[in-house]
């Protein structure tokens, strides 16, 4: 009965590990398209709030639209290390109507970390200044 209860127990282990780092394993660059959990062009409001607070909200289609186009081929690189961080210099909601899509950050998309990427950080920043 021990002896069973412990083959049980380290087959568990055994498993919950090999889940684990699949699921890390299968972290691959992807495009912000590709990332993105339903079509990019029924985006109808960008919410951006910078690292101290100040919140933008942009709803002007034309805007969003250029905006998207500019970043949905941008490349993520997953970080390989993925313990929690704090602090971000903008974060981003996507809505279509009034639900929200998808939550990002600068270096944060969904539970995953990227690599540090001046190219949407740039984009956010520039939306951000001229909006």
């Amino acid at each position: 009965m021990i002896l069973n209860n412990f083959r049980s127990i380290i087959l568990f282990i055994t498993l919950f590990y090999l889940v684990g780092c699949q699921s890390e394993d299968s972290l691959k660059p992807m495009t912000f398209q590709e990332i993105y959990p339903d079509n990019l062009s029924d985006v109808t409001k960008i919410e951006i709030r910078q690292g101290g607070g100040e919140l933008k909200t942009i709803t002007d289609l034309e805007i969003i639209d250029d905006w998207i186009d500019s970043i949905k081929d941008i490349i993520f690189e997953p970080d390989e290390n993925q313990e929690g961080r704090v602090g971000y210099l903008y974060s981003v909601k996507l809505f279509e109507e009034n639900d929200v899509k998808i939550f990002f950050d600068t270096s944060e998309i969904g539970d995953y970390y990227y690599r540090s990427n001046n190219q949407i950080v740039e984009r956010i920043d520039k939306l951000f200044v001229e909006s």
